[in-house]
């Protein structure tokens, strides 16, 4: 039995094609990743002073209780 071939629209197919390529792209980089192996302290101080140099600045979120929970528990009277 011989499959038909199926046409897909110009955009489903750039979509998936889209796909196809980000997928390599993931794969190549947690390869490289893998491969360079942990950082060490050098490499570390070397990334932290290249974000504060791009103007990365340090921030800290609230803790969590401070704000005020609308779950629908019904917990305000």
């Amino acid at each position: 039995m011989q499959q038909k071939l199926r046409h897909l629209p110009a955009a489903t197919a750039e979509a998936a094609e889209t796909r196809r390529r980000s997928v390599g792209a993931m794969i190549a980089h947690k390869r490289r990743c893998r491969l360079a192996g942990p950082p060490d302290a050098a490499d570390l101080d070397r990334m932290i002073d290249a974000f504060h140099a791009d103007g990365g600045a340090v921030t800290r979120c609230p803790t969590a209780y401070v704000l005020p929970v609308q779950n629908g528990a019904g917990g305000a009277r």
